[in-house]
């Protein structure tokens, strides 16, 4: 899987690229520390072609869309950029309810509300853009590692997501 990607990738990264479990928790574990989440938008948006064939739901359907950094509680640099897309349609009221109050990490409310799923990793890619750059405060030319990935549950895509972190990112943690 990693074969194309022409980097050299620690065992870390491949690990945060591979896990079918909470991202959230994941970084918890690696750090050592709280993480939290900071969302950067959120809003209820009409499904594009593209998107609804990637959700499998109409166009022009309600989905929730939302970019959220996660970070340490003690630390202003993000460890994770994430977007992820959600069709209102399938959410449960009190899963809507904790998802738009926003900074919750969606694994925590999946488990909170005992929504069992579970994760199908689609895609990993390395990515050039000069806004991820700013976000996590690198250099213009560092590469970015993203990952997408779909939450099914009952058979459905509850929610696609995107995650993406630079390539010099957890490699300090390297076994």
């Amino acid at each position: 899987m990693f074969s194309d990607l022409q980097y050299e990738l620690s065992k870390l990264q491949k690990l945060i690229l591979l896990t079918d479990g909470s991202i959230t928790t994941l970084l918890e574990v690696i750090t050592a520390k709280p993480v939290t989440v900071s969302t950067l938008v959120q809003k209820i948006v009409k499904a594009d072609n593209e998107i609804a064939e990637l959700l499998e739901i109409e166009e022009g359907d309600s989905i929730n869309y939302r970019v959220v950094t996660l970070r340490n509680v003690d630390c202003a640099k993000p460890l994770i950029y994430a977007e992820s897309y959600t069709p209102i349609s399938r959410l449960l009221k009190e899963f809507k309810y904790d998802l738009m109050k926003a900074d919750i990490p969606i694994g925590k409310i999946m488990q909170e509300r005992k929504i069992e799923s579970r994760r199908e990793i689609e895609k990993i890619e390395i990515i050039f853009n000069d806004e991820y750059s700013e976000i996590f405060d690198v250099s213009y030319h560092v590469p970015m590692l993203s990952r997408t990935y779909n939450i099914i549950s009952n058979n459905m895509v509850l929610i696609r997501i995107i995650e993406t972190f630079p390539l010099t990112s957890f490699l300090r943690f390297n076994a």
